[in-house]
């Protein structure tokens, strides 16, 4: 058997599952038979590859939201919002209701307001302090 047959057996065996889920012995596993066992390594190229599935996800998250609520704004509002929706998802970035309805009048000092009062900034108050200065001036500063 080459190694070539032994990893298709292997793969045969395990099955492929696109989803992370727990296996009969409680641990997370996802792909062929992959353990993701607290402090193991994740190798540089996998978490590439998860940060730009997950980084295209909020692109098309933030799309939907544009063309929902029809927002016209720049580049730098819209990575923003795609900062927010990549870290919080888009359902919880749809309860940014105050912040999304002073982007439809094109409100940006309340938009930025809005960022500041939320629990997000709480938890991450360096990180809503610099959207919400960019989502203020809609320029890069």
């Amino acid at each position: 058997m080459t190694l070539e047959d032994a990893a298709d057996m292997v793969k045969r065996h395990e099955g492929l599952k696109d989803r992370i889920y727990l296996d009969t012995e409680g641990v997370l596993t996802g792909g062929w038979g992959h353990a993701f066992h607290i402090g193991s390594e994740l190798p540089f190229d996998v978490c590439l590859k998860l940060f730009y599935h997950d980084f295209g996800n909020a692109i098309k998250d933030v799309e939907f939201i544009q063309k929902k609520f029809g927002l016209e704004i720049n580049g730098v509002r819209e990575g923003v919002l795609i900062d927010m929706a990549y870290q919080l998802g888009v359902v919880k970035l749809l309860l940014f209701k105050k912040m999304l309805a002073a982007l439809c009048i094109e409100d940006y000092d309340e938009a930025a307001a809005q960022i500041l009062n939320s629990k997000a900034a709480k938890q991450c108050p360096s990180r809503y302090k610099e959207l919400a200065g960019l989502m203020k001036k809609g320029e890069v500063y």
